[in-house]
């Protein structure tokens, strides 16, 4: 008897789950510790996970190309805090500190006596409630200064200074005996299983130490594919020394990877394997009649989820930073398939803040930057951080601005630090796509363009007088392309400014950033849909940002022949998540110029997750946190399809049929359907034939 589609929220997640390469179960995977809540000065947080993950990064793997011009932490910060009654209290330190105090609330002496400071530990007594505890903390060396408080502790109204800044006030973050920043976001166990050939199999790739049992040193070897964990030490891309630990030994790094190979006296017939994973509360889940395309959906989700490492990294074997323009397409993937809108924030404020030059050394990565600040406050609806962001943005974008010239075309340059091998003035777009030196490519200026309009709605939502200079910029930047990159004999976008139709190549990239810079808002022409239909895109970031310009140009039925082709093929060859860059050929595992450089569990590659919701169902936010979102149902040949979006105000559940369509709306949701509203929390069936007319808040059944 066939199986019944999934309706109801859990039903698509357990449908989901069945058919992911995800070898553990949620209930199974600890968060991270929680008993204590850890004061850092504003950014520092960020910038010290990003500063931790970069040194491991190097230290695991053997060829890493990071720039190191990302922000530091600062060295010395002063906290205040208030002291909510009278007592002993005890603060564990990252770093030395001093405490001292101030008057209380009615102005009288409250002093503050110290007990004990031993390496790890402040403990010392308040006087009086409503004394003002300081506390001057000096970090130790590669290390940022932070305070953890036990819950519950009668410290209250934190705030922290800089030098000479203002106090600002803090909000602590969660974290256990050491300081958050370096500890992993969760773990969970998993059993790496003997196969016949010798090798462990844990049955998808993950971040993770083996538990390896007591005797003389075994010799480890690993792999995101078979080839590689067989292979020769010197061809892998992570160095593999182990340490005596509690009961046997583990690895010195963290390793990525799905197969294991042990040398050993003792060989059991599996072998744990302690995992970093991020606990997910709300996942989101998509599910269809195409057991392909569900389970090409579950790959990108778990491939997203096993890159969500306190920051968004770029893949868990070889490169384990974040990257900017990677942030910006796993952001969409996120909205859809994760709903951790904590991970977008920290990346960007880690990012955001480059010691000198462009983020990741990169111009177009500094772009990328300004587009993703937008798309997370539209996706997650953080208005907090827009506000909070704003004069930061606005000179992250004055700075950038420096290179336009008068009509507003951005020529970078390249800068001290840099990843200035990538192309001229540091110019990545894409591997694979090389630019002439000398000329404007229109597709850094579609880029360009997006990013000011990026800005300018950001500030506009907290009426930031920046706005309205990179709307007017980005106006300029408009009309200079409309002028010198559109090419009228062949309706579509030109590879230079400036270039003409008989010199002019093909220029993909150009036309589909045009899609989604804003300039089709009356409808995609046919010669641009054209371009982005022909053209392709080297890596699956790419691709999968031109297949959002291919649905704009309402190609959903073509998206989705592509996404079956393109990750349904990576899906086959293995090893349960998406690639780095796309292959053919199931086996070529090459890459840089080294046996075993590509990666295969990549997070720019979960396009997908964002993709085929939005193809199938049409499901998207209209305004910022999905306050009002739309779904459009197109099963292009599909019997049913469901979904559920972790949206931040609850669960929209969808389902469709020939017969129509059901949404559950979350309460302070509405769904846009034609002309009619309908208000949450609800349960609305939309008939196939055309949405009926007028506002009609409520539903036809309350949920």
């Amino acid at each position: 008897m066939p199986q019944q589609p999934p309706r109801s929220a859990e039903e698509v997640r357990r449908w989901v789950r069945a058919r992911s390469p995800q070898p553990f179960e949620d209930d199974d995977v600890v968060p991270r510790a929680a008993d204590r809540g850890w004061a850092y000065a504003r950014d520092q947080y960020e910038l010290a996970l990003l500063g931790r993950l970069v040194e491991d990064g190097f230290a695991a793997n053997r060829h890493v190309h990071y720039p190191r011009n990302h922000g530091r932490p600062v060295e010395r910060v002063r906290f205040r805090a208030t002291a909510a009654e009278p007592g002993r209290i005890s603060v564990r330190v990252a770093g030395r500190a001093e405490v001292s105090a101030r008057a209380d609330a009615a102005g009288s002496a409250a002093p503050v006596i110290a007990l004990v400071l031993g390496d790890d530990d402040l403990r010392f007594e308040v006087a009086a409630a409503g004394a003002v505890v300081e506390f001057d903390v000096v970090a130790r060396p590669g290390d940022v200064p932070a305070l953890g408080v036990p819950v519950g502790a009668p410290l209250v109204d934190w705030s922290a200074r800089v030098g000479d800044d203002s106090w600002e006030p803090i909000v602590l973050r969660p974290g256990g005996a050491r300081a958050p920043h370096l500890e992993g976001p969760g773990h969970v166990e998993v059993a790496a299983v003997r196969r016949p050939d010798g090798l462990y199999d844990l049955g998808a790739p993950l971040l993770g130490r083996p538990i390896l049992p007591a005797g003389p040193e075994p010799v480890v070897g690993s792999g995101e594919s078979l080839a590689e964990a067989r292979a020769d030490e010197a061809d892998r891309e992570t160095r593999h020394e182990v340490i005596p630990t509690e009961g046997g030994w583990t690895t010195s790094h963290p390793l990525g990877f799905r197969y294991l190979a042990v040398e050993s006296e003792d060989v059991p017939d599996e072998i744990r394997v302690r995992a970093d994973v991020t606990p997910v509360a709300r996942p989101g889940a998509f599910a269809c009649s195409d057991e392909l395309l569900t389970r090409i959906w579950a790959s990108a989700q778990y491939t997203l989820r096993v890159c969500d490492q306190g920051l968004m990294i770029d893949g868990i074997k070889r490169d384990r930073m974040p990257w900017a323009g990677d942030q910006a397409l796993s952001t969409l993937a996120n909205a859809f398939a994760l709903g951790d809108g904590g991970v977008v924030a920290d990346g960007l404020v880690a990012l955001g803040r480059p010691d000198h030059g462009y983020v990741n050394g990169i111009a177009d990565y500094s772009l990328w930057w300004v587009v993703n600040a937008d798309l997370y406050v539209r996706y997650f609806g953080d208005l907090a951080f827009a506000e909070r962001e704003a004069d930061h943005v606005d000179a992250f974008v004055a700075d950038l601005a420096r290179f336009a010239d008068d009509r507003g075309v951005f020529r970078p340059e390249a800068q001290r630090g840099g990843f200035v091998d990538s192309g001229p003035g540091s110019v990545f777009l894409d591997w694979g796509l090389s630019i002439e030196d000398g000329r404007d490519p229109v597709a850094l200026q579609m880029l360009w363009c997006w990013a000011l309009r990026s800005a300018a709605r950001l500030l506009g939502r907290v009426e930031h007088a920046g706005a309205v200079r990179w709307r007017t910029l980005a106006d300029r930047v408009e009309a200079t392309l409309r002028a010198d990159g559109w090419l009228d004999d062949t309706g579509r976008w030109a590879d230079y400014l400036g270039a003409d139709a008989t010199t002019s190549s093909p220029a993909p990239y150009a036309n589909f950033l045009s899609v989604l810079a804003g300039m089709h808002p009356d409808g995609v022409p046919d010669g641009v849909a054209s371009s982005t239909r022909t053209g392709t895109a080297g890596t699956p970031f790419m691709t999968a940002f031109r297949l959002r310009a291919r649905l704009e140009a309402s190609e959903n039925e073509a998206v989705l022949v592509e996404i079956r082709r393109i990750w349904g093929a990576m899906l086959e060859a293995g090893p349960g998540t998406f690639w780095e860059e796309a292959s053919s050929a199931a086996n070529d595992l090459a890459m840089y110029g080294r046996p075993f450089g590509r990666s295969l569990c990549h997070a720019w590659s979960a396009g997908p997750a964002a993709l085929i919701p939005e193809a199938v169902l049409g499901i998207r936010p209209l305004d910022d946190g999905w306050a009002r979102f739309e779904v459009v149902p197109r099963l292009a040949g599909l019997d049913w399809a469901s979904a559920v979006v972790p949206t931040p105000l609850g669960d929209v559940v969808v389902h469709a049929d020939a017969t129509g369509s059901t949404v559950r709306i979350p309460a302070g949701a509405s769904l846009a359907h034609g002309d009619r509203i309908d208000i949450g929390p609800a349960v609305v069936e939309l008939d196939v034939a055309a949405a009926m007319p007028g506002v009609q808040p409520g539903s036809s059944r309350i949920g």
